[in-house]
């Protein structure tokens, strides 16, 4: 692909009271990654960084910004320090593809939330219990297509939105899109967040991506498991101005 750099940085987090080692390696991938955009496009970048009792939910790269990570080769690890103080470290190559400024979106996102089905408040760092059924719900200042992601805290990905069992068609503007709407439930198709065996609590992310038209993501079966890079590298092929991305963070706990 035409005007990719490849850059190799580094990132590192700090393992303390309010942090475990699985959080440690999130971070400090998602830091070389911050470095990474930083050090391929020149410029400081907005990250999407959502706190709960200071431990991180969520802190991916904002796409919409002057560049994508298309593709990385990660290595990394924990260790200590000479004062005993633990840390654990990401090292990537990572591709980058630079975005044209002018090209900034035009459709924004006007509300994003996650929430149980049967509660009504609105709670900026959700925290669900094991087995709970969420609800996603966004709105557009513009007419769009949805297309709804599941991230892990290492980066993997999953397709939530479209699926076999529900079409993506066009919402129109300020029209609030729900996923899993009530005739979607109604028919057993909900949505639970659950924590991975033998771990008290997870963390996760919601990623939604707005396109003016319709788009298939994540389609090649070559991939078994796509990360947050692979759909990084399908929106670059996009013009900039035809999409944009929300990310809503939460923590799951037994």
């Amino acid at each position: 692909m035409q005007d990719v750099k490849v850059v190799t940085t580094e990132g590192r987090a700090f393992i303390d009271e309010d942090m475990t080692m699985s959080q440690a390696k999130a971070v400090a991938l998602n830091y070389a990654r911050r470095s990474a955009l930083e050090k391929a496009v020149g410029v400081n970048l907005h990250s999407n960084t959502l706190l709960y009792n200071g431990e991180i939910i969520s802190e991916l790269i904002n796409s919409a910004t002057k560049g994508l990570i298309i593709k990385e080769k990660v290595e990394g690890g924990c260790g200590e320090e000479s004062g005993g103080r633990l840390y654990c470290y990401a090292r990537i190559e990572a591709h980058v593809k630079p975005l044209k400024g002018e090209n900034a979106p035009r459709i924004k996102f006007l509300k994003s939330i996650i929430q149980r089905p049967d509660k009504e408040a609105v709670v900026n760092n959700p925290v669900f219990q094991n087995n709970d059924e969420i609800q996603i719900r966004v709105t557009l200042n513009g007419d769009s297509y949805q297309n709804v992601f599941s991230v892990d805290q290492y980066g993997n990905i999953t397709k939530l939105f479209p699926n076999d069992y529900a079409e993506s068609k066009p919402v129109t503007a300020r029209k609030e899109f729900v996923f899993p709407d009530d005739s979607l439930r109604a028919r057993g198709l909900k949505l639970r967040v659950t924590t991975p065996e033998n771990r008290s609590k997870a963390t996760e992310t919601v990623l939604i991506v707005a396109t003016k038209e319709k788009e298939y993501f994540l389609e090649d079966g070559s991939t078994d498991n796509p990360t947050i890079a692979d759909l990084m590298r399908e929106l670059s092929e996009l013009d900039q101005s035809q999409w944009a991305e929300k990310t809503i963070g939460y923590e799951v706990r037994r």
